[in-house]
């Protein structure tokens, strides 16, 4: 039972608020959502700012919101080295290759891949891959959102992980990418103005920039090395910014929102724009990192589990005006990511899985199996949230590892390398994965080397003896 002394009325009205503006765009997304192209692609109608807005609320999500300033305030600067480095360098490469991707007039990733292998088998292994990322980066969002609901409004997490999953489920099913574009420039707006508020708000309080600096090296002198303590070294941040370079383009949202824009100029705007913002979003964050690492230190607060070191910022060092205005930014970023992901979701299951096996299928019946995957799988990522195999960061960084080791080498060479058989693509992407998966499942290392760069070696080895032997079949016998 929930004890009414331990909820906060404050912030639980503020929640609740917040979730019925979500469910009413959700609801309106309904209205305009007719064919299943509505629901998937916004009928390939989304204009520059709608895109771009998107594109960022989607950008930042627990893992950035919570997970990423938590691990900042206990490891420091150089969690920016591999992580952020490695995203914003995957956004500018997106930008120079989207023009390919538009060139395809395709609706998925699955989609490319199939077309440029010749391989319609190639959709449902690409499918498997994309859904299994989206799904664990869904547990992810539903863990931040629950484990912060639950520490400001005193409301017990195993509520609050499916009150948050289902309302949800609810708006994506109704509307798809209408009522998730719609919602994420609301939430993308919120979470850039009000957390930046809230940065400013930390670094005045502790004195300044070079004050809040200086006060985190004296809590540790690693904090504010670019290697931090050593548990980064050259090899593991060189992984790192692989594994997060390839996040980018091989994300099916990502691939969805440039062939939902209505011409190519649309989409190399949104990309352009959305880097800007999102680059420079990746100082807020950072700044927000350090501060909570120092806040939390000068009150004398200690919190193990790094996910946890924001929320309890929040109630225990900001006043209660200041924390709610965080709390609504912090809520915007996640839960813009929630409902893209859970889109992702019914997307790629509806087309690149099931249509595979049940080819021919109405469109109308297309869209019923992309609203049933979405309510299906969503709430099995919240059965799944409800208690997390490991925190989010952990979580992040696998879904990482098996994005950029299954898709990212295999997608780029057949991108801009037509003549390769494509099953050596398809089982580069199959073996890459296996290996990076395996390896991260293992502990993260095998022989000393990250899983990260082990998958990707493991990929372009297979892609490389596959060529050497299409070579050595072409040389002339006597």
């Amino acid at each position: 039972m929930v004890s009414v002394e331990s909820v906060n009325p404050f912030y639980l009205g503020a929640f609740v608020i917040y979730l019925l503006i979500v469910l009413a765009i959700g609801a309106w997304g309904y209205t305009r959502t007719k064919t299943k192209d509505d629901f998937w692609v916004y009928g390939k109608n989304l204009g520059k700012w709608l895109a771009t807005w998107s594109l960022v609320a989607n950008f930042f999500s627990a893992v950035a919101a919570i997970g990423v300033i938590g691990e900042f305030a206990q490891t420091g600067w150089a969690i920016m080295v591999g992580v952020n480095f490695g995203l914003a360098l995957g956004i500018s490469a997106l930008y120079f290759v989207s023009h390919k991707i538009r060139e395809l007039d395709k609706v998925t990733l699955p989609d490319i891949v199939a077309s440029v292998t010749g391989r319609e088998y190639a959709r449902p292994i690409t499918g498997v891959i994309l859904f299994g990322n989206a799904w664990v980066y869904l547990i992810i969002q539903l863990v931040g959102a629950s484990v912060l609901v639950t520490a400001i409004t005193g409301v017990p997490y195993r509520y609050m992980v499916w009150v948050i999953g289902i309302v949800f489920i609810t708006y994506t099913v109704m509307g798809g990418l209408i009522s998730v574009a719609w919602t994420d420039l609301l939430q993308g707006t919120v979470m850039i103005a009000l957390m930046t508020l809230a940065a400013i708000y930390l670094v005045v309080d502790l004195g300044g920039l070079t004050a809040m600096n200086a006060q985190f090296a004296a809590i540790d002198p690693s904090y504010v090395t670019p290697l931090g303590d050593g548990t980064y070294t050259l090899l593991t941040v060189v992984s790192s910014i692989v594994a997060f370079f390839g996040t980018i383009f091989t994300s099916q949202n990502v691939i969805i929102r440039i062939n939902a824009t209505k011409d190519i100029e649309t989409t190399k705007f949104h990309l352009a724009m959305g880097g800007v913002i999102i680059g420079s979003f990746f100082v807020v964050t950072s700044i927000l990192g350090a501060a909570t690492g120092v806040a939390l230190n000068n009150a004398g607060l200690t919190v193990a589990d790094p996910d946890r070191a924001f929320p309890v910022l929040i109630m225990q060092y900001l006043p209660t005006s200041i924390g709610t205005v965080v709390i609504l930014g912090i809520m915007s970023a996640i839960l813009s990511t929630t409902d893209t992901r859970l889109h992702a979701i019914g997307v790629t299951v509806s087309r690149d899985i099931y249509d595979y096996f049940k080819p021919g299928m109405s469109d109308e019946h297309q869209l019923k199996v992309s609203r049933t995957a979405t309510v299906v799988f969503g709430l099995l990522a919240t059965a799944v949230g409800a208690s997390p195999p490991g925190s989010i960061f952990e979580l992040y960084n696998f879904r990482a590892v098996l994005l950029t080791t299954g898709l990212l080498i295999p997608i780029y060479v057949a991108l801009y390398w037509r003549g390769l058989d494509g099953r050596a693509i398809i089982a580069s992407m199959v073996f890459g994965a296996v290996c990076g998966v395996g390896t991260e499942l293992l502990g993260g290392e095998l022989f000393g080397v990250p899983a990260t760069l082990l998958g990707v070696g493991v990929a372009i080895a297979v892609l490389g003896s596959s060529v050497a032997t299409s070579h050595l079949s072409a040389v002339p016998t006597d």
